[in-house]
């Protein structure tokens, strides 16, 4: 019976494999963090509104600011879990190599448009600088849609990882393992 190769840390696969996971909890702390005070302060406005005929002016824009950081942030989670929307015509019909190369490809693919995203929003957050107001808390536009160019830095990184991940892996069908 042959046992199941464990990728040791050392190994470039087991580094990726590890530096995706921890960037994967850590944004998942920041999204249980993001949709708790979501939920907490949508409950708090809803209470006010019922038992006190009034509400707190502040919560409502930044209720809207939860919603956008919590969405993206999603996405984020979504491309680093693989559960992204995505379009495979063929995919599924393919095998071995040419899965992997067409995988491979894809991602490739998703890197370059992640990187062109990336780029419009980091032009979008210098226009908010120059032109933007100031809005919830007097903190510039800018700030609260910091969360643009930071959502598609990640979900390039992400991109990224899974190329030089998708690379091991069409690397480790050409060469197997000869260890046993």
């Amino acid at each position: 019976m042959q046992q199941a190769r464990q990728t040791e840390p050392t190994e470039p696969g087991g580094i990726i494999a590890r530096i995706i996971a921890q960037l994967v909890r850590v944004e998942e702390i920041l999204l249980t963090i993001l949709l708790s005070a979501l939920i907490g302060l949508a409950c708090w406005q809803i209470g006010a509104r019922w038992f006190l005929s009034g509400s707190v002016a502040w919560i409502d824009p930044l209720l809207r600011y939860l919603v956008l950081w919590s969405g993206l942030l999603g996405a984020v989670l979504a491309t680093a879990k693989d559960n992204h929307i995505s379009l495979d015509a063929v995919g599924y019909l393919l095998l071995g190599r040419v899965k992997l190369w067409v995988g491979l490809l894809t991602r490739l693919f998703c890197v370059v448009v992640s990187f062109f995203l990336f780029r419009a929003t980091l032009l979008f957050i210098s226009s908010e600088i120059e032109f933007g107001g100031s809005t919830l808390f007097g903190l510039g536009s800018w700030i609260w849609n910091l969360i643009f160019p930071v959502a598609f830095f990640l979900i390039l990184l992400h991109f990224i990882l899974g190329v030089i991940s998708q690379a091991i892996s069409i690397i480790n069908y050409i060469q197997p393992d000869t260890r046993k």
